[in-house]
């Protein structure tokens, strides 16, 4: 038999073979949020799915908190639908908009609801989550958790076609996901209190959901790549090389670290030894108002940022420069200027410790240059804050400051 396949082909159709592959390869992700919160808070779901999703750059998200955006046309050009509706009733035309596009291959994800009716809110409580199906792509990368949340409750059953992947300890069911026609579905009861919005096991299982329900895979992390003469400080699967000091509120998720913010008290990530003169560079992202630092020789006990330095972090990058404002040396020197960038953007920080030198840039800017040693600099400061106090040498550290904040790419190197 011929082979329907040309032994030589001309370069231009091969080139555009590849094109058409690549091209294929990289066809983004359409998802579309409706968030109609029907006497719920939305401004936390609005904000995190925003946050969660944004982040992958082949994710096209769309965020609508008009109920009506449930339309044949509104789901046109979609993969998959993001549903924070609880209680909702949906028109019979929205209704079978919604069953058309999973029956054609839609992929629906439905957050704080139940799979039967009628449902109630549930009084607000500890939540102990429990991985049913452990290999079921949702919850990969996802450990039994506990929360304080609301449930939605029904006496309905299971829906057709589904399983149960997630449990609370007392075996009430919490998520389901199935097959729907040529399309697929994932139904969790939680999501009613920022405290599960923002705990990062939470966030994954919904990240997980989103592209299953889609028929994609999620985004493998990828090992950082140190720039020459660097090494890495963080090895993008797990904390290997870092220390909690303080509650445990730290996880590595799609290669980023995350501290989740859930804690009743302050801590920080630190590493696992101690530097003395280094140029450090990584990057972060911070959450809507939310405030950290990054932590410079700093000492195993006692306040970091008195007895070692901090640079702040914040959400604040309409402010004017302040010793309190991004990038400042927290309650001490005021930088040039304030180099945030706007929320949910990532942040660029290089900073160069020699002796008793001290420069930074951030985002490109010089925002330090300093002596700490100039007294200048500790004119008029109460005893605590002197910089000429300072040490020489100690750890590398992350705050938690119970604040959402992803840090990634966190690479040093020492210097004479």
């Amino acid at each position: 038999m011929r082979s329907v396949v040309p032994k030589r082909l001309p370069i231009a159709c091969i080139v555009g073979l590849l094109f058409l592959q690549n091209a294929t390869l990289a066809a983004p992700l359409r998802v579309l949020s409706i968030v109609a919160g029907n006497g719920h808070d939305v401004a936390t779901p609005s904000a995190m799915l925003s946050w969660l999703l944004k982040r992958h750059d082949e994710i096209q998200f769309t965020l609508s908190r008009d109920a009506n955006t449930l339309s044949p046309q509104g789901l046109q050009n979609i993969d998959a639908v993001v549903l924070f509706a609880p209680g909702m009733q949906w028109n019979e035309e929205q209704k079978q908009a919604l069953q058309q596009f999973i029956q054609r291959g839609g992929g629906v994800v439905y957050l704080h609801t139940s799979p039967a009716s009628p449902a109630a809110e549930g009084t607000v409580g500890n939540v102990v989550v429990q991985i049913e199906q452990s290999r079921h792509p949702i919850v990969q990368g996802v450990s039994p958790f506990q929360i304080t949340d609301a449930l939605i409750q029904s006496e309905g059953g299971q829906p057709a076609g589904t399983q149960v992947i997630a449990r609370q300890r007392n075996g009430q069911p919490l998520a389901w996901a199935g097959q729907a026609g040529k399309g697929k579905v994932f139904i969790t009861a939680l999501g009613h209190a920022p405290s599960a919005w923002n705990h990062p096991y939470f966030q994954q299982m919904v990240l997980n959901a989103v592209y299953w329900c889609a028929g994609r895979k999620p985004p493998q992390p990828r090992t950082p790549q140190p720039p020459k003469g660097f090494v890495s400080l963080f090895n993008g699967v797990n904390l290997e090389g870092w220390g909690e000091v303080g509650p445990p509120c730290w996880s590595v998720q799609d290669g980023v670290i995350v501290c989740s913010g859930l804690s009743e008290s302050t801590g920080w990530l630190r590493s696992n030894r101690m530097y003395r003169n280094f140029i450090l560079r990584l990057e972060y992202r911070i959450s809507p108002g939310g405030n950290s630092g990054i932590f410079l020789r700093a000492p195993h006990y006692g306040r970091s940022s008195r007895l070692g330095m901090e640079l702040q972090i914040q959400d604040d990058g309409t402010s004017p420069p302040s010793n309190t404002c991004t990038s400042a040396v927290y309650s001490v020197v005021t930088p040039r200027l304030n180099p945030a960038r706007p929320t949910g953007e990532w942040n660029q920080v290089e900073i160069t410790l020699k002796d008793r030198h001290l420069r930074v840039v951030w985002n490109g800017h010089l925002v330090h240059d300093i002596d700490l040693d100039d007294p200048a600099l500790s004119a008029n400061l109460p005893r605590t804050h002197l910089l000429y106090r300072r040490p020489n040498w100690g750890y590398i550290g992350l705050q938690n400051h119970r604040s959402l904040v992803e840090f990634r790419n966190i690479f040093i190197k020492e210097i004479q």
